[in-house]
């Protein structure tokens, strides 16, 4: 795989969760600095969209968990709109990982 092509379907594999635990891992196993940190966009119940910068606490199959304050503005929209993004951006590794739902 070179820089331009990108991922194939087969290098991705069937598990999207289980792709992003290997690629996690060898972020942490390769010295990048804070690999948990991940851009978390959310969105107002207008559609107006925000985003901020925060730390992956854990994942699994359920999904991502992050470290929050309950009654920040992210976690107000998240409740009125449950629909939000993650990017984590690796940049020693060429590799950036888009998750939404």
């Amino acid at each position: 795989m070179s820089l331009e092509e990108g991922l194939t379907d087969a290098e991705l594999g069937s598990d999207p969760i289980l792709s992003f635990a290997t690629w996690f891992e060898e972020a942490a196993n390769t010295g990048v600095s804070d690999p948990n940190a991940m851009c978390l966009a959310t969105s107002s119940p207008d559609g107006t969209p925000s985003a901020r910068m925060v730390l992956l606490q854990s994942f699994d199959q359920r999904g991502f968990v992050w470290y929050t304050n309950y009654e920040s503005r992210k976690a107000k929209e998240i409740e009125l709109n449950p629909k939000a993004s993650l990017v984590f951006y690796w940049q020693s590794l060429n590799r950036s990982v888009r998750i939404e739902g």
